[in-house]
């Protein structure tokens, strides 16, 4: 077999089921590694169900997508993840407007490796969350390819609903390169950097730190802040007077506390939350405070800095 023959035939195939497969199918097809997407039923008591047998609850299937993919691009783990982080994962019973055993969520295996692998994220999912999944984790007993007009139909419908947001569908290819390192934050962290929530003042880890090094993205190991430009202002939060590069960060406007329009602050690359920027710092340091949550942040001390790959930044950390 050439390269290119084995090239070829390297895929796998994966189902998934998390609401209603519109949205699934067209969302799977913006993953890098991803080859095709089938929009299908799975679990069906009966043979070959038509999509009005299925919303009647008279067959228990689940509205599926069979995933096939390069394994070398874009693994099982990553794919299963990429499924939890745009669903309510704890709903049993729907996602969005649909509501029906149709559309439940589950991941479908097809082999021993495949259940080993839904397990684990399972389980690490349980572990980091407030409550147990909703996803369903169980053998393929079938499958079967839905209608002609349901497949791409998000291409041939653009305005057709879906309960995955296009600002999630735009974002796959962020959110794949860091979506495991993602999953292993804190509940905290996690919060904070996926949900723009607020860590409490003076409770954190760098608001007294004053010890010379830079601190970095806590999912990307972005390089964000010098210890040089970092001050006390009595926030409770890390205050910095500027970013190591501006061009790093993202400002969109906040208008969550009624009556108080605050700048957030947020990472290009990774997406993160970090804080917010006010006019109120030091005019000496150039006028600006950038309020940063200590979750969002790793803090890496100066002479640890080489041997982690920052050695080119040691020249603005005094």
């Amino acid at each position: 077999m050439t390269n290119d023959e084995q090239t070829q035939t390297s895929t796998d195939t994966a189902y998934f089921a998390g609401g209603c497969f519109w949205g699934m199918e067209h969302y799977f097809q913006q993953v890098k590694g991803v080859l095709s997407v089938e929009s299908g039923y799975a679990q069906s008591s009966v043979p070959n169900p038509s999509y009005e047998l299925v919303c009647s609850g008279a067959t228990d299937a689940a509205e599926t997508v069979r995933v096939t993919y390069d394994p070398r691009r874009v693994s099982l783990k990553v794919l299963a993840l990429l499924m939890i982080d745009v669903i309510d994962p704890y709903s049993t019973t729907g996602q969005g407007n649909d509501i029906g055993r149709q559309y439940r969520s589950g991941f479908f295996w097809t082999s021993h490796e495949q259940r080993q692998v839904f397990d684990q994220v399972i389980e690490e999912f349980n572990l980091r969350s407030q409550q147990p999944a909703g996803i369903e984790v169980t053998a393929l007993r079938n499958f079967y390819a839905a209608e002609e007009y349901h497949q791409d139909y998000l291409d041939k419908n653009p305005n057709g609903y879906c309960h995955i947001s296009w600002e999630k569908m735009n974002s796959v290819a962020q959110r794949q390169k860091y979506i495991e390192r993602i999953a292993q934050l804190t509940p905290l962290q996690y919060a904070v950097t996926q949900e723009a929530a607020t860590e409490r003042p003076f409770d954190n880890e760098y608001d007294a730190l004053y010890e010379p090094g830079i601190y970095v993205d806590i999912v990307s190991g972005e390089p964000l802040f010098a210890s040089s430009d970092k001050f006390d202002s009595g926030c409770g939060w890390p205050s910095f007077s500027k970013p190591l590069d501006s061009s790093k960060l993202e400002y969109r406007e906040d208008q969550k506390v009624p009556g108080r329009l605050r700048t957030e602050v947020r990472v290009v690359d990774s997406g993160i939350h970090l804080g917010h920027v006010f006019d109120d710092g030091p005019s000496e340091l150039g006028g600006k405070r950038y309020c940063m949550n200590t979750a969002s942040l790793r803090f890496i001390p100066k002479d640890q800095m080489e041997a982690e790959g920052y050695g080119e930044y040691l020249s603005q950390v005094h």
